[in-house]
């Protein structure tokens, strides 16, 4: 019967020599913890230099341009499409003004400027990033770029002006002659609301506008150094505990080959 009753025994786990257990790591670290150190002090002096001497302040420089406007079927529209202000600036004043510099200058522009038309605006953008060492040359080159782009608005201006001119002026001399001819009064009455539309149109013309010319952003733009120091700490810290695990290691390979020898 007792020997019924007795419960059979659980299989003893194997233990193994090699096992590291957490007091183990735990102790592996603080025996090598001045190559943890010193490898953390190492990074962070590094990402501290750099980001003083290599990362500088870089600052957004942004004009605004207004595009000339007339009144359209429904609202207000441009004169001249923003993506076509844009195909124009990169395609044909911008290249036009770097070979202007690299001529004069014997180098290449250092700026670049990006030409951008703001959501459901018609105003069109030009932005440029650098450092405020650069705040001449951008206000320069911004400058030039807002010269030309009014400059072929206010010839878009003066055409749309001509067109409507001689549309009032055609319209003047056929009130005339109906004027003093037996028409019937509607006839009449649209030719006079056509006069009045076109004169309204011609009223509605609107030049090309600079808001701003290279307006410089309170914020900086590049690489933040308190960034660069924290990621330095996090890359610091990770590659401290490989250091001193490495350590670690590599004094225990040297012990068992001096104990083979």
């Amino acid at each position: 019967m007792n020997e019924n009753n007795q419960q059979p025994q659980q299989p003893q786990q194997p233990y193994y020599d090699d096992e590291i257990s957490l007091v183990d790591l735990a102790t592996t670290f603080i025996r090598r913890r001045r190559v943890f150190y010193a490898v953390v002090v190492s990074v962070v002096v590094l990402a501290a230099a750099y980001a003083l001497v290599f990362v500088g302040e870089v600052k957004e420089y942004s004009t605004l341009i207004q595009l000339g406007e007339q009144q359209g079927e429904e609202s207000r529209e441009p004169l001249e499409q923003p993506a076509t202000v844009i195909a124009a600036i990169e395609n044909r004043w911008y290249p036009e003004l770097q070979a202007v510099y690299a001529e004069t200058e014997g180098e290449r522009l250092p700026i670049r400027i990006n030409a951008s038309n703001p959501k459901e605006t018609t105003l069109i953008k030009l932005s440029t990033e650098t450092s405020p060492e650069n705040a001449g040359e951008v206000e320069t080159v911004h400058q030039q770029l807002v010269e030309k782009i009014t400059q072929r608005q206010s010839e878009l201006l003066k055409r749309q002006q001509r067109v409507l001119e001689k549309r009032l002026e055609s319209i003047s001399n056929t009130l005339e002659r109906l004027s003093s001819q037996d028409v019937a009064g509607e006839a009449l009455a649209q030719t006079i609301q056509e006069q009045v539309d076109v004169q309204a149109q011609l009223e509605s013309l609107k030049p090309a506008e600079t808001l701003v010319v290279a307006r410089e952003s309170l914020e900086n733009k590049g690489t933040s150094k308190k960034l660069i120091l924290a990621l330095a700490i996090v890359l610091g810290l990770m590659l401290g505990i490989f250091a001193a695990f490495m350590a670690e290691f590599a004094s225990q390979v040297r012990q068992a080959m001096k104990e083979k020898a």
